[in-house]
């Protein structure tokens, strides 16, 4: 079984709602990710995806004078980071999302995990299904 935990390869980068739409557009660029957790008090408040961001953007919003919380979405998709991945897979199946939060068993947001995090395991999980036991042993342990 392969738990969300075993997918996060990074710490949650976050920003928090009072910051400008500019500077979290910079942090998505500086960091290379689409979505963002918006948090605050050791809480997510929101999320920020590249899509909302280009919405407001099309709607003339000056990302020098809005503010996150005003094109965050608050409406937060989370999955505990003990979950099994198939609990994810489903819950972005079921809501439409390519992303979750992933918190702790406290409610705490330690990571996102996205649809590119699962098709890479299961892409993984196939080569090693596909692999008799020998090439496997020395695919593995080289």
């Amino acid at each position: 079984m392969v738990l969300v935990k075993d997918l996060i390869k990074r710490p949650l980068i976050s920003v928090k709602p009072d910051v400008l739409l500019k500077e979290a557009i910079e942090t998505m660029s500086r960091e290379n990710i689409g979505f963002l957790v918006i948090v605050e008090d050791d809480k997510a408040v929101g999320v920020l995806s590249e899509r909302d961001v280009i919405h407001a953007l099309a709607k003339g919003i000056d990302p020098n004078k809005t503010k996150v919380s005003d094109v965050m979405k608050t409406t937060i998709y989370t999955v505990n980071i003990n979950d099994d991945v198939r609990k994810a897979a489903s819950l972005m199946r079921k809501y439409n999302v390519r992303h979750l939060v992933v918190v702790d068993d406290k409610g705490k947001p330690v990571g996102v995990l996205s649809i590119r995090d699962l098709l890479r395991e299961e892409v993984l999980l196939k080569k090693i299904e596909s692999l008799k036991p020998e090439e496997l042993q020395e695919w593995w342990f080289g």
